[in-house]
């Protein structure tokens, strides 16, 4: 089992290299956002990227999960070149067609959703992104099944340290507004379809199978409404923020939200390795046993990104946004709350290992449809009272809501002996250390800083004096990883 759990580490390592550090484009990036756009240019950023995520999911139909599960179990070779090859022709059908759609009525769609036909230009940049993504995802997977985690990593890295380059001499150099941000990511995806292409040509042939489809499909369906009910909670409120607080009241929501969004690109490197990795092997009692553990690690790093990100939130807004430090302060609640939100979408991740191995797809889409409704209500009852911080907490209800709903139902076909002692241990140690450094938060002076940074090395000394990860694991664990 420890094996497995070095391997599922390196792994994830590996692709957060590509990952977690290219996707943190959208970190670095705001700065650059905060200092040289307006509020309203920075709503108008958020809005078409909510609709650029909305509209990706309907190129996809979920054929990506779908791909990782039948390549991960098939054995024959031609089996997998047929099933990789339906699927692939029928995403480049969709995407072509959904993609003509949207460049036909980019006017309509610029005037009806960012009420501004000058940002036309903005649609016809989605209308090649997500084409030329839905092409390149195919191929990605495929470097994951067959865990070619340094190919995946170098594409990656590369694209998106294109993709910010490009953005930053657009907006801080050249002086454009929003429409760069896309131009820039049209660019970078461009260069990753072009040089990942090669890995699909061993796997893609001018074949097409009905049955390989119906099967790709009657997997990767269900994750359709389920993908689409989680961008609801990711990014309804936008929409919501916009029509009740107006697009400045969005641009600063925007903007701290994407600051609480490193939890998400440590989420999204670890899935990217999660689902090969509890489908390597038949031995489900082994792997119901590596979940357990990998949860109790997950809780312990998670938990302290958190903290900190909840400590320093004053401070990560000055640094970010600097002399416009005032317009967006406001909103520095939003960061912890979205950290601790995507840290429960990660508890979501692992536990949906069983669905994986048992093909229980099916029940996704109620249980984030759940949470999905549960956000809207949320934010519509509590968006005109309490502000756009209301956003941010519906997204932490939702997210809780989902883990528990998905928990009860899988716990029914694959019980995973938990270790809820340890978990019990980290949550006590990070609720003591978040309440000590509550008192000192408004605290901005040096003293304040340095307090919260001690009450904040803490949460591992407390976990160290209780000994929720033992010598022997951390011994075992540096090893491992060192010899690797």
């Amino acid at each position: 089992m420890f094996s497995r759990i070095l391997s599922l580490i390196r792994h994830t390592a590996i692709y957060g290299t590509g990952d977690l550090l290219g996707r943190a484009v959208a970190v670095v990036l705001v700065p650059i956002y905060a200092r040289h756009l307006t509020l309203a240019d920075n709503g108008v950023i958020s809005l078409a990227f909510a609709i650029t995520g909305f509209s990706a999911v309907f190129y996809s139909l979920g054929l990506n999960p779908a791909l990782i599960r039948i390549l991960s179990n098939t054995q024959e070779p031609l089996e997998k070149q047929k099933a990789f090859s339906s699927a692939y022709w029928t995403l480049l059908g969709v995407g072509l067609c959904l993609s003509t759609l949207i460049y036909l009525n980019a006017h309509t769609c610029a005037q009806s959703i960012l009420n501004n036909i000058e940002h036309t230009h903005i649609f016809y940049y989605i209308s090649g992104i997500l084409l030329l993504d839905t092409l390149s995802e195919p191929f990605f997977t495929l470097c994951r099944v067959q865990k070619r985690s340094t190919r995946y990593t170098l594409v990656r890295l590369v694209q998106y340290t294109l993709q910010l380059g490009l953005t930053a001499y657009l907006i801080a150099i050249k002086g454009q507004g929003p429409e760069a941000v896309f131009q820039a990511n049209l660019l970078s995806s461009l260069f990753a379809f072009v040089v990942i292409s090669p890995v699909g040509l061993t796997a893609l042939r001018l074949t097409f199978q009905n049955t390989a489809l119906r099967d790709l499909l009657s997997f990767g369906l269900p994750f359709v409404p389920s993908a689409i009910s989680v961008l609801v909670i990711n990014l309804s409120d936008r929409f919501l923020i916009q029509y009740f607080l107006g697009v400045e009241a969005l641009g600063i929501y925007g903007i701290t939200y994407k600051l609480g969004l490193p939890m998400f690109f440590i989420i999204k490197a670890f899935r990217a390795a999660w689902a090969p990795a509890v489908l390597d092997s038949d031995d489900h009692v082994q792997t119901s046993q590596m979940c357990a553990r990998i949860t109790t690690y997950y809780a312990v790093i998670g938990s302290f990104l958190c903290l900190i990100l909840a400590t320093f939130s004053h401070e990560c807004i000055v640094l970010i946004a600097g002399s416009n430090a005032q317009d967006y302060l406001v909103g520095k609640q939003v960061i912890p709350l979205v950290a601790l939100a995507f840290f429960f979408y990660g508890l979501y991740v692992i536990i949906t290992a069983g669905v994986y191995i048992h093909g229980k797809a099916n029940a996704l889409p109620a249980i984030v449809g759940a949470g999905a409704i549960l956000n809207i209500l949320l934010n519509v009852f509590l968006l005109p009272k309490f502000g756009f911080v209301a956003a941010a907490w519906s997204t932490l209800v939702a997210y809780i809501v989902m883990v528990v709903l998905l928990y009860l139902f899988v716990r029914q076909f694959y019980p995973v002996p938990y270790e809820f002692a340890r978990l019990g241990k980290i949550a006590i140690a990070g609720t003591i250390v978040y309440i000590a450094t509550s008192d000192t938060l408004s605290d901005t002076s040096s003293e304040g800083t340095v307090a919260r940074l001690i009450f904040l090395l803490g949460y591992p000394l407390i976990l160290w004096g209780w000994q929720v990860v033992e010598p022997k694991e951390l011994k075992q664990l540096a090893v491992g990883l060192f010899k690797a």
